[in-house]
């Protein structure tokens, strides 16, 4: 019996009585099926839905046969509600089909369909006209007596006696009201519908609420009775222009009845509405905005109160004084919660999976190294050794190599755990392969970090790198072509910074003048202007070179980093070191107001994908539709100033006043990789040169 899909002791109710079949013990397929006569009921099929849940398919016609009774989709005694009482067939004896459909007067009621959902669940059909027949009364979709609230009393109305359809429809006065509508979650559940102008009309008043409503107010309960005591008098409160007269129900608001506006559409309550930050008050939590300094009703900073969004059940946590919100219990570090967990440095643990950066190097722009996704254990191990000898080495100033290092490896133990490495001397030359065939897609570049990460990391362990890394496998460093901005972008971007925040938009003009990396501008002193001799400079650290640098100020720079400092003051305070900070709440549904945009005291991301000044950049290109010189939308990254920077410089100034701009020791690293000759420079020499030695003109060329 395990392998049917039905119970092995099944109980049927039947004419009979119950029928309680053991099927392993009562039955071996001995029965002929009813229907054809023919094959044997050995098929069986079991549906919870259905009346008979277990029923017998023959194997010649397939059709099925009821355990309960011969007739299908109904139980064979049933109870009906009617006018005169309790009706009582049993379809085995007191009915054979005998009725003549009262619809068209020609076909039988042979059919049968039953249904939980109506109030007559079993119906009869005919079989010419196909229309149904209801047991319970005459009048289909509402009881035979239904009871209303009305102005004047209680009405009920036996709609079987009461009414016989004389009434005419007050709307179009033309049509008969003789369709019922009827509806549980309505006030007035059965209402009445004309057959000329389809509208309805209500048996409990002319609105759609009760025709007495009452409502909890500050003075005390407010009983209105909308037909005598309002006739559309009072003025909207919202706009002082239209008249109340529109009502809105619903059950499931405190305050039931609302009153809406004609003119402006707005809801008035009759209800006193008290503010979720009185309801839903939570004393003992504190803001976690570290900018919001106001004080609630019981001292704590902040005031905090629960909501729950529209589409969700969650709750979530908001701040009256400077409505944030976050979730109390959040651990992420993008959270507000979770940042301020994160700002505090706990003391180090080397057996800890997630290491703060703050160990090793002051003020990183990355706060954690995270060795949880590295698997086997052993290897994890030894991957946090070797980082940890090497931040305490101090060979790392920043936090880059050492995300890059560990990222290598990352990818590497992963095709460990594939192939199921469990010790260090398992690791061969094949696992090297490997690991290139999941990097060709990577530029020339980054396989060569990688592979060199390797080596190193091979040497640190005692292993022969020189055997597993060799020297054919890395391959040879290509200069990429150097992406900038042309003058045509750049003065877009300028035209339309008015569309972004004021402190994002002196970030961009920071950048764009010093042309310096993108982590130098995040982490500038806020006290970056220094004057020597009557003249103004921008001086700045360069985290990459480990040295500072000083750039010529010019009047306008100067005005706009003066702004941003007093803009800093003003909402960071005075304790904050940095020039620019960084920004949560960017929504690209709020451009370009931004009006949930928050300043937070700490220095702004340095990926470009975290760092507010891109995001909004490259949003107010794709907002403005701002485009090249070639009609191609610009894509925006936190190093590109640079290189567009240095390049206007190369052209008006050559290429010694690049290199000094950029503080390149050579000038080759200049022309490389940030301010290569156009090929309009190229063009400008070669073609001259290549008419040359075309002689279209058939000129003698001079041997010497």
């Amino acid at each position: 019996m395990g392998k049917r899909k039905h119970p092995p002791i099944s109980i049927h109710q039947t004419l009979d009585g119950t029928l309680q079949v053991n099927w392993s013990e009562n039955y071996n397929h001995e029965f002929v099926c009813l229907l054809c006569n023919r094959g044997r009921l050995s098929h069986f099929y079991y549906d919870k839905t259905t009346l008979c849940q277990i029923q017998l398919s023959c194997e010649a016609c397939h059709k099925s046969t009821p355990l309960s009774c011969q007739l299908r989709k109904s139980p064979p005694i049933s109870i009906h509600q009617t006018l005169d009482g309790i009706l009582q067939v049993n379809w085995q004896t007191d009915y054979a089909g005998e009725f003549i459909c009262p619809n068209c007067n020609q076909g039988k009621i042979n059919n049968f369909h039953h249904s939980q959902k109506p109030i007559c669940k079993l119906r009869l059909k005919c079989d010419s006209c196909s229309q149904i027949t209801n047991l319970t009364c005459e009048v289909p979709q509402h009881p035979p007596i239904s009871i209303h609230q009305t102005l004047n009393g209680t009405l009920q109305v036996n709609w079987k006696t009461d009414y016989a359809g004389e009434f005419i429809c007050p709307h179009c006065h033309q049509g008969q009201l003789n369709r019922f509508s009827y509806s549980k979650g309505s006030v007035c559940k059965l209402r009445l519908g004309c057959d000329f102008c389809h509208q309805v009309t209500y048996l409990t008043g002319k609105f759609k609420h009760l025709p007495i409503s009452i409502h909890q107010t500050l003075q005390g309960t407010l009983s209105v009775n909308w037909a005598e005591q309002y006739v559309g008098e009072f003025i909207c409160p919202q706009c002082n222009q239209g008249q109340i007269s529109k009502f809105h129900y619903d059950d499931g608001l405190s305050c039931q009845l609302k009153l809406g506006c004609n003119s402006c559409s707005l809801k008035t309550l009759l209800c006193c509405q008290v503010p979720p930050q009185f309801h839903s008050y939570r004393q003992h939590l504190v803001c976690p905005n570290p900018l919001c300094h106001q004080i609630g009703p019981d001292g704590q900073k902040g005031w905090i109160y629960e909501t729950f969004g529209t589409s969700s059940s969650q709750s979530n946590c908001r701040c009256y004084f400077c409505h944030i919100n976050f979730h109390p219990n959040a651990t992420s570090y993008g959270s507000w919660v979770g940042y301020q967990q994160q700002e505090t440095l706990l003391n180090f643990c080397f057996d800890d999976d997630v290491w703060d950066f703050r160990h090793f190097i002051k003020n990183p722009p990355v706060k954690i190294l995270n060795f949880k996704s590295i698997k086997p254990e052993w290897f994890r191990v030894l991957v946090k050794q070797y980082l940890y000898s090497l931040l305490k080495s101090g060979r790392y100033s920043a936090s880059a190599k050492p995300m890059n290092s560990l990222v290598t490896l990352r990818q590497f133990s992963q095709i460990l755990k594939q192939h199921h490495v469990h010790q260090l001397p398992d690791i061969k030359r094949e696992l090297i392969l490997t690991f290139l065939d999941l990097n060709q897609s990577n530029c020339n570049r980054t396989i060569r970090e990688k592979l060199y990460i390797l080596k190193d990391f091979f040497d640190f362990l005692g292993l022969e790198s020189q055997s597993l890394v060799r020297h054919r496998d890395i391959p040879k460093q290509t200069i990429q072509d150097v992406d900038w901005l042309d003058e045509i972008t750049r003065q877009g971007i300028k035209q339309h910074l008015d569309k972004i925040p004021a402190p994002v938009a002196r970030h961009y003009l920071v950048q764009e003048y010093t042309a310096a990396r993108p982590a130098d501008i995040c982490q500038m002193a806020f006290d970056c202007l220094v004057e020597e001799n009557g003249q103004w400079y921008i001086k700045f650290y360069q985290h990459k070179v480990e040295r500072w640098h000083r750039l010529p100020a010019s009047r306008e720079i100067r005005r706009v980093i003066e702004q941003q400092q007093q803009w800093i003051r003003k909402t960071l305070g005075s304790d904050y070191s940095y020039l620019f900070c960084h920004f949560r709440s960017i929504k690209q549904s709020s451009y370009p107001s931004f009006s949930s945009i928050k300043p937070l005291p700490k220095p702004p991301q340095v990926t470009a994908d975290e760092n507010s000044m891109v995001r909004l950049i490259r949003l107010l290109i794709e907002q403005e539709d701002i485009r090249d010189s070639n009609g191609i939308r610009p894509y925006f990254t936190g190093k590109i100033t640079r290189a567009s920077r240095l390049q206007e410089v190369r052209a008006k100034h050559g290429m010694e006043a690049a290199q000094l701009y950029a503080d390149h020791l050579s000038s080759e690293t200049t022309f490389q990789h940030y301010a290569p000759p156009t090929r309009e420079q190229v063009a400008a020499v070669d073609l001259p040169f290549q008419e040359l030695l075309l002689n279209s003109q058939n000129r003698f060329l001079p041997l010497h």
